[in-house]
């Protein structure tokens, strides 16, 4: 069986809508699941450039799994969010939640975004490059 692991946004962009080859290629070693927020944000493209949302979401739903949250995620977020703003290290919501929901589910997280996510390793957050 294939190693599970959680794609950020920019991941999903490269892949799915400018067809990466090399991105393609890897992720096909793997199940892949997608945060509802990385859909959200990937489908907010399609939706404010005028193309079919809906076209695009059954295809990504036929290729990935869709991993809405949980109390336990909500929680976490919770936790990280709280934290960094008590410490005046404060990064977008969106990116906490898509970390929660790999640190929930012992999950990778496999993103391009560098700079917000590996500040959140200290959470428990395990990062990959593929």
């Amino acid at each position: 069986m294939a190693e599970k692991i959680l794609v950020d946004t920019d991941v999903l962009i490269e892949a799915f809508e400018r067809r990466n080859e090399a991105i393609l290629g890897k992720l096909f070693n793997y199940n892949i699941y997608v945060s509802y927020v990385s859909l959200y944000e990937y489908l907010y493209g399609f939706k404010y450039i005028g193309k079919d949302v809906v076209k695009e979401k059954d295809m990504l739903e036929k290729v990935v799994n869709i991993v809405y949250p949980s109390q336990d995620v909500i929680l976490k977020t919770l936790e990280i969010d709280v934290d960094l703003s008590r410490k005046g290290e404060k990064i977008p919501q969106a990116d906490i939640i898509i970390a929660a929901t790999a640190i929930v589910l012992g999950m990778p997280l496999y993103t391009m975004d560098l700079t917000h996510f590996s500040r959140l390793k200290r959470y428990g957050l395990k990062l990959v490059t593929i």
